[in-house]
């Protein structure tokens, strides 16, 4: 993947007039990594055409009003309704993040060098990085009343004017331009892959989404991860009345998150005959992140890439000693047939474990660019990269237990690579949502499926879902997510999860095949609502993928 995304992305994004290319410029830095304190005028150069001045006066008329002024109309004045409205949002989206976790990002490894490459977009001066004032301005934004949003960080900028590096702000959002519209090119070429798989049967009988019939009981459980040497509180759901014991499905949480984002889903496959363990991971899991954004504990360390999997691992030795030498838990659980759901940073955890390996030269030639010449906004390739400063070698961090693997919305492109996802072997399902942000479709579920060598792999795309479609508000996170980038509401999206991770591990991990019929891209649209599209593809082919990609939009 490395060479041929590396040429498509360098591609200049056509930009159809002066006015649209600077909107969506800003748009998407803006919109993406909310920059404002207290400048006056955002001032760039266009060559041939000279000095060009945005007012944030207008900015601000335009964020309340609604109204372009004559002066904003050049730069706005050629985007669609839609699109106005998208960049007035964009400017005014409060993110509720206090000043202290701010601080806490920004003065982090990975939130220095988002700042920092934006601070070569956003000037001090036309030579003169502004790191210092973004980072000043993100602060003091997070720390006022009106709270962290675009208009509020210019406000609080301590120069009165942006020098805006325009080649290299257009540079920075020709990957998001082609991300978008390649994109789009791609979900349509999957889509008609999906159409062509429609196999038709009667999926009357069984609603998948609904809950099941089994009672069950929530129980904790905590164990020693011996190479943290700590204990790790895990939530279990016991199904109750069964003649047999229950197969067993892990749950792995994204970066900064926690066992209650997915609670819908384990209290749904409890209720049809699985046991589930959710577990919280150290150092990356809410509470301990949390702790690092107040202030109190270090930033997770790239061995994150190592432990995440060995909590897994850990867990289920924990597990196995407790059935096999206490009578009251002989019958309950299956430890040796385990399936396994991870969402973001946890849809890596689970590929590894699944058999996916660490790739040290994709690495390395993902992340040797020198830092100064990346102007990349992908918080996902960051995050990978930070990973690459690991020095352990042919690591395996597969286990034998795990029967069946679920990734939602899973990275791993850089750290995975072709060689490494080729060794995932058993069943495997991936979700991809077209409007993530933070684990692009692209490069972090399509070009991972295609790669997959499993006999028994889906790939299940949602062109409008988000980075958080699938999860649910949990009171416990560290960021409260704004309803416009969480994305679709609950009620369109759950559903999707409840009864595709139901079918698949009922065929794959429970060893019923009666339920492969719901595995099909024709039960997807039987169930799929218009808020919500879906398809279902698994053969969906790497060449597809490259003439998709290479197509003109």
């Amino acid at each position: 993947m490395g060479n041929f995304l590396s040429r498509w992305r360098d591609r200049k994004a056509s930009v159809s007039s002066l006015g649209i290319g600077i909107a969506i410029a800003c748009s998407s830095i803006f919109s993406d990594l909310t920059p404002a304190h207290s400048a006056e005028q955002i001032r760039f150069w266009y060559p041939l055409a000279g000095e060009f001045t945005i007012y944030v006066s207008d900015l601000e008329q335009f964020a309340k009003e609604g109204k372009l002024s004559r002066r904003l109309e050049l730069y706005l004045g050629q985007l669609s309704p839609q699109q106005q409205t998208q960049f007035r949002e964009a400017l005014s989206t409060r993110y509720n993040i206090s000043h202290v976790a701010m601080s806490q990002f920004t003065y982090s490894p990975i939130g220095e060098i988002l700042v920092r490459r934006l601070g070569r977009v956003l000037q001090i001066t036309p030579e003169l990085n502004g790191f210092s004032a973004l980072r000043s301005a993100f602060i003091l934004s997070a720390q006022s009343e009106e709270g962290l949003t675009v208009l509020n960080i210019l406000r609080r900028y301590p120069v009165p004017i942006v020098y805006l590096d325009l080649p290299r702000g257009l540079q920075a959002y020709a990957e998001v331009s082609q991300l978008i519209y390649k994109k789009d090119q791609v979900i349509a070429a999957i889509e008609k892959q999906a159409i062509a798989e429609n196999k038709i049967s009667d999926f009357a009988q069984n609603d998948l989404r609904v809950a099941g019939k089994v009672k069950w009981t929530k129980e904790q459980f905590t164990y020693l991860q011996r190479d943290r040497n700590v204990n790790i509180l895990t939530d279990l759901y016991l199904p109750q009345g069964l003649t047999t014991p229950a197969p067993l499905i892990v749950i792995s949480h994204g970066l900064g998150s926690n066992p209650d984002t997915l609670l819908y889903l384990s209290q749904h496959l409890a209720s049809h005959g699985f046991a589930v363990a959710a577990l919280e991971h150290p150092k990356t899991g809410s509470r301990d992140f949390a702790a690092f954004l107040s202030g109190v504990s270090k930033a997770p360390q790239s061995d994150e890439a190592i432990q995440r999997p060995n909590d897994v691992k850990y867990l289920l030795d924990a597990l196995e000693q407790k059935v096999k030498t206490e009578a009251l838990w002989r019958d309950r659980i299956n430890t040796q047939q385990v399936g396994l759901i991870g969402h973001s940073l946890g849809g890596y955890t689970v590929l590894t474990l699944g058999g996916a390996q660490l790739n040290f030269n994709q690495i390395n030639k993902e992340c040797s660019t020198p830092e100064p010449d990346v102007s990349s906004f992908n918080v996902s390739k960051v995050l990978q990269c930070r990973f690459s400063t690991l020095t352990t070698n042919n690591v395996n961090l597969s286990d034998r237990r795990i029967k069946a693997v679920l990734a939602l919305n899973p990275l791993g492109s850089a750290l995975l690579g072709k060689e490494g996802m080729q060794n995932i072997k058993i069943p495997i399902a991936i979700f991809a949502s077209g409007e993530d942000l933070f684990t692009p479709a692209v490069p972090e579920q399509f070009f991972p499926f295609v790669w997959l060598a499993s006999s028994n792999k889906y790939l299940v795309t949602f062109p409008k879902g988000t980075h958080f479609s699938f999860l649910e508000r949990s009171e416990k996170g560290v960021v409260v997510i704004p309803e416009n980038v969480f994305g679709v509401k609950p009620e369109f999206t759950h559903p999707y999860a409840r009864a595709l991770s139901l079918a698949f591990f009922q065929t794959h991990l429970n060893n019923r095949p009666q339920f492969a019929a719901y595995l099909n891209n024709a039960y997807i649209q039987a169930i799929a609502p218009p808020q919500f599209p879906a398809s279902l593809t698994t053969s969906f082919l790497e060449v597809q993928l490259v003439q998709s990609l290479e197509a003109s939009p």
